[in-house]
């Protein structure tokens, strides 16, 4: 598999001197001075460490320098930032990710289920999230002071089942900084606390899932 590197999309928001850098990087990276490249990339993400345009080039640049572990750590950096490509570089070239602790909901033995009221539910069916699940979250949204008083419209709520048996939740697209803590505090324990969750398994022992779920969410 051929991994070519995210080039830079200038951003107003972002630092100028990133911006330098990541550009710089690429320079370097194209004359195949990939060490320079690294080095560049490596200050790069010290000053942006939510870039994951920054944690991605400096993975591709390890992974040219036959650094594979690190390179390997180092996309996972830019998954947990959302870069969906870190997460096919992974799977190609990271076989055996922290000794295979983090597998896809496809390849484990047991998937991960929900308990709620002493009955055990698969989280996941064919088409998506259970719709049990769905119906009993849709109900403790509407009955949340919380967020009732704090969201207007359409919101995102992104989650992965982890290995300890809860959800990592991220709430996408809460326009006001004020509200934004107390909207994912609320949510997060709306999640976590209205069922009991088992986490997928492979070979008898818990295991992280690559896979993320985006629900959609109006008030």
């Amino acid at each position: 598999m051929s991994v070519f590197l995210l080039f830079t999309q200038i951003c107003i928001s972002q630092a100028v001197n990133v911006n330098q850098l990541l550009m710089d990087g690429e320079k370097a990276f194209v004359e195949n001075d990939f060490l320079l490249a690294k080095e560049i990339y490596i200050k790069a993400v010290n000053l942006d460490m939510k870039n994951k345009h920054c944690w991605f080039n400096l993975a591709v640049s390890e992974l040219k320098l036959e650094e594979k572990d690190n390179a390997c750590e180092h996309f996972y950096q830019a998954y947990l930032l959302n870069d969906g490509e870190a997460l096919k570089v992974i799977k190609e070239n990271c076989p055996n990710f922290r000794n295979g602790e983090i597998m896809s909901i496809e390849d484990v033995e047991e998937k991960p289920k929900f308990i709620y009221k002493e009955e055990e539910y698969l989280l996941f069916e064919k088409n998506g999230i259970n719709r049990r699940y769905i119906d009993l979250l849709r109900r403790k949204f509407r009955g949340s002071k919380i967020l009732c008083e704090n969201l207007k419209g359409q919101i995102y709520i992104q989650f992965t089942i982890s290995k300890d048996n809860f959800l990592d939740i991220k709430v996408l697209r809460v326009f006001e900084e004020k509200k934004r803590e107390v909207v994912r505090k609320e949510i997060d324990s709306i999640l976590n606390n209205m069922v009991v969750y088992v986490s997928a398994k492979n070979n008898g022992l818990n295991v992280d899932l690559w896979e993320k779920w985006t629900l959609p969410v109006t008030f």
